[in-house]
């Protein structure tokens, strides 16, 4: 059963998503929402009898959502594979009204047909009656601007004399084509079977894991949408609640989490930016059907992912996947060689703490740019694995060459940012010293074994400075940074979980790489997949339908029955 507050209902592939959310003007409810550039709300739903709204339960599996009405009557809703969105319901009225924002309008079309124009959003929606009646409420006056508009755009559907309403939600741009019909029932079971495919080699988990699992299952299979327009690939959105987007080094979580399971899926989200590289090698920074950004970067941990898939299932890097990469990384590398990285320098800098990932990271209140700790230790595992691409396509000199890259920027991470017992940042061009109490200084140790023991042992005693009942603090909770709730400064994240565990591991800091694992895991079993969470309380913040958290959950609640058994 979902809960539709923290999990939207959706479909593999589709761009149509229905959720609970209180953040549109007209108040809190049950939208429907487009997956374009700003995640419009399409229309708020509510069932109506005798022209007043009516309360209602939501009862939501893969294949269907059900509205059940008080007092009787239900309206249930399916996505068919063409993304349209088909509404049946009986004993009950069902208003669907689109919120009102400038330079959107309703207009009527053939055949009984509304279609409204959201031409800030690049987007189209036809609304086709197809059993029952359809009452639109659009009156046309003049705006606040110069533009005549429509003032609200309220439809209505009502049922027939069998007591019984159908209609279509569709997308289209410029021309809306009548679909072929399909059979509710068989639009649900369709996606059923396709649900039941998807649950066939998911990783194997405890029995305590195996509810929260499925449902993580089900938020990453339901976040994927097709290829349009910018998506060029079949792509796994960050969300389909907040963070409609997919972001440059969350895609890489959720590939590793499916390169078992899904090896064609989990290579298309490695290597999704990809498809929107420039000239100077710059690839995409994030990215949806409308938008390419492309003026920030981000850390550079596929290579840390890549070899994370290629130990799980060696057999996915074919050889044409192996050119693939090696080009996309290769131009990578050479842009932040050139561009980020200072004349004279051996560690590049990050203009931003979006760059990294670590949006307000403490690391970054004294300035940019900044060379921060984090970069070169992904970097050094990038080399790592590009040496390793090189062999496979027999150039034996460019893997000497990544080799010889690798040593000598792990010799620069230490000589000229380990302070003492810490590792530091660095600010441009003066070379001043930035201290803080941010576990983004401990993200070195993702090289595990490569660090020298020492830096190791110190690193691990900082660690456990971070850690609480549910996990890592992203900021120490004495430092004067720490504030609750901000993002960066001191709550839990998927990802910054997974890569200190990762090194964890590697040392042999198993029982504190577990203890870590297991909070998290048991935190999301309670709160939800959110974007991160309190590191006091596990209470989760912001999106609560986050893809790297769910695909973390899935990695870590296999890793746990491997190594609690």
């Amino acid at each position: 059963m979902l809960d539709l507050e923290k999990v939207p209902f959706s479909r593999f592939g589709s761009y149509f998503s229905l959720a609970v959310i209180d953040w549109v003007d007209l108040g809190k409810g049950l939208y429907l929402r487009a997956q374009f550039g700003s995640t419009p709300s399409v229309f708020r739903i509510d069932p109506v009898r005798d022209g007043k709204v009516v309360s209602y339960q939501l009862e939501g599996s893969p294949s269907r959502l059900q509205m059940k009405v008080d007092g009787g009557g239900s309206v249930g809703f399916v996505i068919d594979k063409n993304d349209r969105v088909l509404i049946k319901g009986e004993g009950v009225q069902l208003r669907l009204e689109m919120p009102k924002e400038r330079w959107i309008h309703a207009y009527a079309q053939p055949n009984g047909v509304w279609a409204f124009n959201m031409s800030p959003h690049a987007l189209q929606i036809a609304l086709e009656p197809l059993a029952g009646k359809l009452d639109m409420d659009a009156p046309w006056a003049k705006g606040k601007g110069f533009c005549y508009e429509s003032q609200r755009m309220v439809a209505t559907l009502s049922p027939n004399s069998d007591g019984v309403f159908e209609a279509g939600i569709d997308m289209f741009l410029t021309a809306w084509l009548k679909p072929t019909p399909i059979e509710f029932d068989t639009i649900e079971q369709e996606v059923m079977q396709e649900w039941s495919e998807w649950l066939v080699g998911l990783p194997e988990v405890g029995e305590e894991d195996v509810t929260a699992r499925d449902l993580a299952a089900y938020v990453n299979w339901s976040a994927v949408v097709n290829p349009a327009s910018n998506i060029k690939r079949p792509t796994m959105y960050m969300s389909k609640i907040g963070m409609c987007n997919v972001y440059n080094w969350d895609n890489v979580f959720n590939a590793m989490a499916h390169c078992e399971h899904r090896p064609q899926l989990a290579w298309d989200q490695l290597l999704v930016m990809a498809d929107h590289q420039d000239e100077h090698g710059k690839s995409a920074s994030s990215l949806n059907r409308n938008q390419v950004r492309m003026t920030i970067t981000n850390s550079p941990v596929h290579g840390w992912g890549l070899q994370y898939m290629l130990e799980k299932n060696p057999e996915m890097l074919t050889p044409e996947r192996t050119k693939e990469a090696y080009t996309y990384f290769s131009e990578w590398i050479r842009w932040i060689t050139k561009q980020r990285t200072w004349p004279g320098d051996r560690l590049p800098y990050h203009h931003h703490g979006f760059d990294g990932g670590w949006d307000n990271s403490s690391i970054f209140d004294q300035g940019v740019p900044v060379i921060t700790p984090d970069q070169p230790a992904y970097l050094i595992l990038l080399f790592e694995a590009m040496e390793d691409l090189a062999q496979r396509i027999d150039r034996p000199d460019e893997a000497k060459t990544w080799k010889s890259r690798a040593e000598t920027m792990l010799n620069a991470l230490i000589e000229d940012l380990w302070e003492e017992d810490h590792f530091v940042g660095m600010l441009k061009p003066d070379n001043q010293i930035v201290e803080c109490e941010s576990l983004l200084i401990c993200m070195p140790l993702v090289l595990g074994k490569r660090l020298p023991e020492n830096l190791q042992k110190h690193l691990i005693a900082r660690i456990n400075d971070h850690l609480t009942e549910h996990g890592l603090a992203t900021e120490k909770l004495n430092s004067e940074a720490y504030s609750e709730g901000a993002y960066w400064r001191g709550p839990i994240w998927a990802p910054s979980t997974m890569l200190i565990t990762s090194g964890l591991d590697e040392i042999g800091e198993v029982q504190l790489s577990r203890k870590i694992k297991r909070s998290f895991c048991e935190m999301c079993k309670k709160e939800g997949f959110y974007e991160n969470f309190d590191p006091l309380t596990g209470k989760g913040y912001y999106d609560p339908a986050y893809t790297w958290t769910s695909s973390v959950f899935l990695m870590f609640a296999e890793q746990l029955k491997n190594t609690e058994n």
